[in-house]
This record gives C-alpha cells, structure tokens and sequence, in this order.
C-alpha cells in the first residue's frame, strides 16, 4: 500500500522543515510513499526566492501556494492518509480542521512540530496543537518536556524523536582548517530590541577588524516576510548605523539563501540562539553561541547552557585561533545531535494504518484553542483581502476596547 503524505507549511522556516522531513521518511524511490509539499497562502507566505532556498537540497518538487480553500479541495481530490502541518499556531490549527471537514469521514492523521529547537514547551505553543496526532521532537529532553505539556491540556498525542532534518551527521569533516570566514546567524526575534542589535552589529564588525571575513546570514531581504516578523532588520541598522559606529559600509557583508552555501571548510558560526548552531556543530565547524546579552529563555539560547560554546563576541577571536570551543560531548547526545535512528519514519506508518483502520481521534473532540484569534486567522486565510480589511477597519473600535484584550 502506497502511503500518501502531504506537507503543509505556511512561511519560509517551516517549509524548510517540511521539506527535509518529507525526504528522511524513506529513500527517494521508495514506492511505498508518495510525498508532497503545499504553502497555505497567509500574510506570511515566503517569496519566490524564500521558496527556493527553503527547498534547495531537497526532492520535493517547488509547491504551489494555495488559498485555504484550494488547499481543502486538493485534500478531497487526493485524500491523503498523513498531513504533516507545518506552520504557526493559529494557522496550523486552521489547516488542521480544514483539512478534517475536507475529507469527510475518514480524516488523515495529523502529524505537526516545530522547525527547530523548540525549548521551552510552552501552554501557547502546544494549545495550538492539542489536536495532533503526533509531534515530532528533535531532542531527548524535549520528549519529556512536551509529553508533559500535551498532558497539561489533556491529551496524549505520540511524541517521536526524529533528528533536526537539515542536519549533515559528518562531524569532524569540515572544522580541520583554521577559521577565515565567520558566519553570523542572524534571527528575528533575538534580540528584540534596536541597541542590542545595533551593540551586536558593532561587536561583528570589530571582529572583522582582526582578519576574519564576518558575513551576517539574514533570513530575508528587506520587504520579505518571515515566520516571526523583524522590527529592526541588521542590513538597515547597518545602513543607518555604521558611519557613526566608526565602520567602512563594507566591514560587514549581508548575504541570504541556503546556509549550507556558507558553512564551509574554513568557516565558524556565531549566533544568538538560531538552529543553524547545531547545523555547524554536526559539520564540526567552530560555534559560538554569543551570551553578550545573557543566557535566558526569553533569548532562546537557554538550552546551550552547558553546551561548551557559549562566549561573548570579544572572545571570540581568540577562541577560533585556539581551534574554536570545544563541545561537550553529553550535552550533544541529549541535544539534538543524539545516536539512533529516527522514530518519525515508523511514526507516519503507523498513523496510517490508523487511519485505514478508522481508529484515529475525531478532532471535533477538542475545540478550537483562543477562539477568538482563531476566528480572525481563519477569516484572514478565508476571505478575499478586501473583504478582510473592510471587516478591520469596521471592528477596529470594538477590538481596541475589548476583543484584542481577550484574545
């Protein structure tokens, strides 16, 4: 029996994710699946370009970008029997009840996660997916701490281990050759703040000035969308900023596209907190999680404390010299480097003979989580946009005093 598994994603991030996990289920001409990827159009549906990166490296073949209700007739037409819903909160949970009314009587299995390290597990996070048949985790101590979440809401989704998809397991190949090129990481959401970036821009370019070539990876060009949005992106700070810092414009160079182009032979990685640290960890490249601003949860880069690579910019000159910091290697096996194969692969098989069998979970069971901005996402993918900005505009008394409050 062929197994018909189709990916949903919503922005950049996640089609990454959708796309790498779609080609670990099994080798490329395994007939017994027939995998395929969709972007739901929303506000924060990734470009051409975005597109391009996102799925570069990968056999899925660029998907199309669908309305809402395009997406629920596809899954009439198809009738899948896994649904892998990569997306934000709000829109994974829209898609998932779509895609359930779509198909009638014998719904797909659910299957959902987060396209990165996902630490902590947080009530928001997990209530938007309470309807999921499983949720793909990337960490051993991320198994435990989401099991325990789920159960906060009353459910019990299963909780496969699989491996960050986008990872290469070859460390040590590429980190013999002494560190000429370091990476900037950059996120959107770390720091949040105009001079935490701006000090950060400043600290990189200084680092430049003792002979490294310092390239900051941006997630997207200015105007792009992404997962999270940007209110201060580094290539205009840079613009505004860099003449009263004291640095020639070309101190620093901004790049986008697939960050396997730029985690090369001779190259280090720094970051706040961003996923591409483990990417440069399995390499065996130099890593540096940057703690100029701290170690905290509300940074994301909590869970490196104890990883052996957490320094301050000012450092970091030295310790690449030095042959870069040296990872500690029981932080790496419970954290997202671990051995083993992944679970995911025989996760998807047995929610399909779930499904053939009819014995998966009515989603009606579990109600739509924060009602109210579940209503307005679905409004938002649903209607026409001038249909959707009319309503806005009506009801934007109402919800500056009460309905936003609530929601």
């Amino acid at each position: 029996m062929t197994i018909r598994v189709l990916a949903v994603a919503d922005s950049d991030s996640y089609l990454k994710w959708a796309c790498a996990s779609l080609d670990r289920l099994g080798p490329a001409d395994d007939s017994g699946l027939d995998r395929s990827a969709v972007i739901v159009k929303t506000p924060i549906a990734p470009t051409t370009s975005q597109i391009a990166a996102a799925v570069a490296g990968s056999s899925v073949v660029r998907p199309a970008v669908l309305l809402l209700r395009d997406l629920a007739a596809q899954v009439r037409d198809t009738s899948p029997d896994v649904v892998l819903i990569a997306a934000t909160g709000p829109v994974a949970e829209v898609v998932a009840r779509a895609v359930v009314a779509a198909a009638g009587k014998r719904r797909p299995a659910l299957i959902t996660g987060l396209p990165g390290m996902a630490l902590p597990a947080t009530p928001k996070g997990t209530g938007w997916r309470r309807w999921c048949d499983a949720f793909v985790v990337h960490s051993r101590l991320e198994v435990d701490a989401y099991r325990e979440a789920f159960a906060a809401h009353g459910v019990t989704p299963e909780v496969p281990l699989a491996h960050l998809p986008f990872l290469e397991h070859t460390a040590g190949s590429l980190g013999a050759e002494p560190v000429k090129r370091v990476v900037f990481a950059a996120q959107a959401k770390v720091p949040d703040n105009r001079p935490d970036r701006v000090t950060l821009l400043d600290r990189l370019a200084k680092l430049a000035e003792d002979d490294f070539e310092v390239i900051v990876k941006l997630r997207a060009r200015k105007g792009e969308r992404q997962t999270h949005n940007e209110a201060f992106p580094y290539d205009e700070l840079w613009d505004a900023e860099h003449e009263k810092l004291g640095h020639r414009s070309d101190a620093l160079r901004f790049v986008d596209g697939p960050m396997a182009e730029w985690l090369q032979a001779g190259s280090a990685l720094m970051t706040v907190s961003s996923t591409a640290a483990m990417e440069s960890l399995s390499l065996g490249l130099s890593t540096v999680i940057i703690d100029d601003f701290g170690v905290t949860p509300e940074l994301l880069n909590a869970p490196f404390a104890g990883s052996g690579c957490v320094l301050p910019v000012a450092d970091a000159a030295e310790a690449f010299r030095a042959g870069g910091p040296e990872p500690d290697t029981a932080w790496l096996e419970d954290n997202y480097l671990h051995a083993g194969e992944s679970e995911l692969p025989a996760t998807v098989r047995e929610l399909a003979a779930r499904r053939a069998a009819g014995t998966l979970t009515e989603l009606a069971e579990v109600k739509p989580w924060l009602r109210l901005r579940y209503l307005r996402m679905y409004s938002q993918m649903y209607l026409p946009r001038f249909v959707y900005a009319g309503i806005r505009l009506v009801t934007r008394p109402v919800r500056l005093l009460f309905l936003d409050k609530k929601a």
